[in-house]
């Protein structure tokens, strides 16, 4: 039995209409709500994993020791001109899953008074678990004479430093950039034009 009405609002014809885009509007919304609820399940799922595999595998800080370093006065037949400094550098990466990922690395440093800077940035490089050796050349933007570069009387202070970005890779993934920096001070004695460095010297290392 059907009923009939003169009001077509309320005809069998419209109300099932009705039900039918209520029902088509639910279901909308409710496929959008899984697919959000499954999004967010995902990426949650993903940040935890990132975060076991980081506290499980977290990389120990890389340990940077200045082998030797030379600084001779450019012309040095003459006693004068540029400071060339000349320095060897061990970086120690000690995690075996973790391979550490180095770039834009500058070398700049303080040799008696003389402020000396390398031309441009070490090359980048990726270094599994072990040693590696770096070498910078850096000069002085002043002239120096041989007595104030090489020939003085009384020892004089290099303070060394390296700065870069630093990455670690564990597998395929492999973390955000953080800065670093390695700084390394020896007491440099002076032997006639040419200055060699203690070696062994540790340096101090910062990562931000």
């Amino acid at each position: 039995m059907s009923l009939i009405t003169d009001d077509p609002d309320r005809s069998p014809r419209d109300c099932a209409t009705k039900r039918h885009h209520h029902h088509h509007h639910h279901s909308g919304g409710w496929r959008r709500r899984r697919l959000l609820i499954a999004a967010s399940s995902g990426a949650a799922s993903l940040l935890a994993l990132c975060m076991i595999l980081w506290l499980t595998l977290r990389p120990s800080a890389p340990r940077f020791t200045l082998l030797a370093a030379t600084a001779t006065p450019s012309n040095a037949s003459t006693g004068g001109g540029l400071v060339r400094l000349d320095a060897a550098l061990m970086a120690h990466n000690p995690n075996a899953r973790a391979a550490a990922l180095y770039d834009g690395l500058r070398a700049r440093a303080s040799y008696a008074d003389f402020q000396l800077a390398t031309a441009g940035p070490l090359p980048p490089f990726q270094q599994a678990q072990g040693d590696a050796v770096l070498s910078a050349s850096l000069t002085s933007a002043a002239e120096a004479s041989a007595e104030e570069a090489a020939d003085g009387r009384s020892p004089a202070l290099l303070r060394l430093r390296i700065e870069g970005r630093l990455r670690w890779k564990v597998a395929a993934w492999v973390s955000g950039g953080r800065t670093l920096a390695a700084v390394c001070v020896a007491v440099v004695a002076p032997s006639q034009l040419r200055t060699f460095v203690v070696q062994g010297t540790q340096c101090a290392i910062t990562i931000e």
